[in-house]
């Protein structure tokens, strides 16, 4: 059976005594329950996966800050051209994915709970990591403080292309002047997306439906997909409506330290009060980086749909 077939069940090897106190997943288990998270969703699916077992370090990178292409002449020297190959440093963050299941759910209510524990951790771990990677800002506190994503990470950086759309709501011109802004080297790129709310996105082809063209005839007719300049919009969980980014998603990288621990108890005062048949946590590590931010554009103050 193929790795990303559909998820018939999260962490299908590991049973209920892996669920032990203090339990680690082994490498198996942990690249089958990344790649069950991938399944829950598009944009991780897209975006590079690093899983280190270390907390922190650096990713190598090599890149080419210009062409290098020269004409050489018989018996003549070429110049040499530097090539940017500076590590992109990580740091994790350690997290915690709770979950309480009630006697009721155990005996009553679910006919396997751990097989149901296990789908709830895979589901819950894949959105949390996907909404973080769009909101996460460790300036803030609550839930988006627990790590810088994609869009802090950019706006702390200033090697990344900006753009302002002055408060006025989507349209082409947003996209058109997003390119403008990105260097050369990477706007010819076809592996080139827009990151958007999926409200935005809907404004937008909204507003394409509105206007006499075959393209916009070819949504409301079709419900064709709104496409920039052939670049799709990609629609993260939780990504702000005042913000654009253009990327290649390749450039986008999520890290999951590897292994995952997971924790359980059912002797506890809380499951006797509660009558709650066994407690589940989940610890991981993670963190967020791209890894070319002068290839990466966003785009700041748009309207709300």
């Amino acid at each position: 059976m193929a790795a990303r077939e559909a998820n018939t069940g999260a962490l299908e090897k590991v049973s209920s005594t892996d669920f032990a106190t203090g339990s680690q997943l082994t490498p198996e288990q942990f690249e089958d329950f990344m790649l069950d998270v991938e399944n829950q969703s598009n944009v991780l699916q897209q975006a590079r996966q690093l899983t280190p077992a270390a907390e922190s370090g650096e990713i190598p990178r090599l890149s080419v800050g210009t062409e290098l292409f020269q004409s050489v002449g018989e018996g003549n020297s070429v110049s040499l051209q530097t090539v940017d190959s500076t590590d992109v440093s990580f740091a994790t963050t350690k997290v915690s994915l709770p979950f309480e299941q009630t006697w009721e759910a155990s005996n009553e209510l679910i006919d396997d709970p751990e097989a149901t524990i296990r789908q709830l951790f895979i589901r819950q771990f894949g959105r949390d990591l996907e909404i973080l990677a769009s909101v996460g800002d460790t300036s803030t506190s609550g839930f988006a403080g627990i790590e810088d994503g994609w869009l802090t990470v950019a706006d702390n950086s200033t090697s990344p292309g900006t753009y302002d759309h002055g408060s006025a709501s989507i349209d082409k011109s947003l996209f058109e002047d997003m390119r403008t802004a990105m260097p050369d080297r990477y706007k010819k790129a076809q592996n080139l997306v827009f990151l958007a709310s999926y409200e935005q996105k809907d404004a937008y082809q909204e507003y394409l439906t509105d206007r006499s063209t075959s393209g916009g005839d070819a949504m409301l007719m079709n419900g064709d997909e709104p496409t920039p300049y052939g670049f799709d919009i990609i629609t993260p969980l939780g990504w702000p409506d005042d913000r654009v980014m253009l990327t290649s998603m390749e450039n986008l990288l999520y890290i999951v330290q590897d292994p995952l621990r997971v924790k359980s108890t059912d002797a506890s005062e809380r499951n006797v009060l509660n009558d709650i048949e066994t407690i589940y946590n989940m610890l991981a590590k993670i963190d967020y980086q791209i890894m070319e931010k002068s290839g990466v554009v966003t785009a700041s103050n748009i309207a709300a749909p």
